[in-house]
């Protein structure tokens, strides 16, 4: 039985256009911390409260005379996005770098998890295959280690090194490029590249500020982007797709909600060209409806880009 049997009927025409895209090397992912969420990672919301918790001690001491007190939020209270930019970056400021990378550590922390095991983790190793790269906003390691648990070797992109060192395999005489994902906002490997505080962000507000930024600004310019497990929060990214808006190539793009899109939503994230398509998961933590979507979207025989 066809997998498209399993999703809801109005998510097909999107599907049938994605898988175009996808057979003519044409479409790219991007994979934010919802797809972690399937490992017991936090998500970025998490992650400020995890923070939050531990700064409000630290700010008592560094402003005592202070007549009102920051209140860590709590998981279910709203936070605002220049919130959680302000408790990463004050968390740096007053309880240091080196407290900030042992707790990115902690949270992040994947050597108990089986990558391999991962039924999203092990869908997006599959449609690869079909990718020309991997696109990710996550700290973690779980998509390369998914990948090399697989028997897919990967090169992890986060900075201008990588870029310059580009690694390839030998394949009988021939070269062929590794698999690229490329980490928006670093990796917890390299502590260096993590991109958390207000700081991070402002410094990314140019086209030309950052290697991988430019790298993902030229690869989605004539592609369709699906966003897997990604919010459409972060500043970064934001500021790049209306950049790109602004010189008249914004891509089209495709937002998996898991669960049914307000009526606000769906007009915000089209002025930016961006089609929401609700999969209405019963379990949005482990979302099997996530996983038959890609699964669906890489049935039929496809054509890989001359990359592979």
């Amino acid at each position: 039985m066809s997998l498209d049997a399993s999703l809801d009927a109005s998510l097909r025409p999107a599907l049938d256009h994605l898988r175009g895209r996808l057979a003519r090397g044409q479409l790219l992912l991007l994979v934010g911390a919802g797809a972690s969420r399937w490992a017991g990672l936090p998500g970025w919301k998490e992650l400020a409260c995890a923070l939050a918790a531990e700064l409000a001690p630290a700010l008592r001491a560094a402003v005592p005379d202070a007549a009102v007190r920051f209140r860590p939020p709590g998981p279910d209270d709203p936070l605002p996005t220049e919130s959680w930019l302000r408790i990463g970056e004050t968390y740096r400021r007053l309880c240091g770098e080196d407290r900030l990378r042992r707790k990115l550590a902690e949270v992040f922390a994947t050597a108990g998890v089986d990558a391999a095991a991962l039924p999203l983790h092990r869908e997006l190793v599959r449609l690869s295959r079909a990718l020309p790269a991997l696109y990710t906003t996550n700290f973690d390691d779980l998509l390369e280690r998914a990948f090399r648990e697989a028997g897919e070797p990967v090169q992890v992109v986060a900075d201008a090194r990588d870029l310059d060192d580009w690694k390839f395999a030998e394949r009988g005489g021939a070269f062929t490029p590794l698999f690229p994902i490329y980490k928006l906002h670093g990796t917890l490997d390299r502590p260096e590249t993590v991109v958390l505080g207000e700081a991070d962000y402002q410094r990314r507000l140019s086209l030309a500020a950052h290697p991988i930024d430019l790298r993902f600004a030229s690869d989605v310019i004539g592609r369709d982007v699906l966003f897997v497990g990604y919010s459409f929060s972060d500043p970064n990214v934001r500021w790049i797709w209306s950049r790109l808006g602004d010189l008249g190539v914004q891509p089209k793009a495709w937002f998996l909600e898991l669960g049914e899109s307000s009526d606000l939503d769906v007009a915000w994230h089209l002025e930016h060209r961006i089609r929401r398509l609700d999969l209405r998961a019963t379990d949005r933590t482990h979302p099997a409806e996530l996983v038959e979507f890609l699964a669906a979207l890489r049935e039929r025989p496809l054509t890989p880009p001359s990359r592979r």
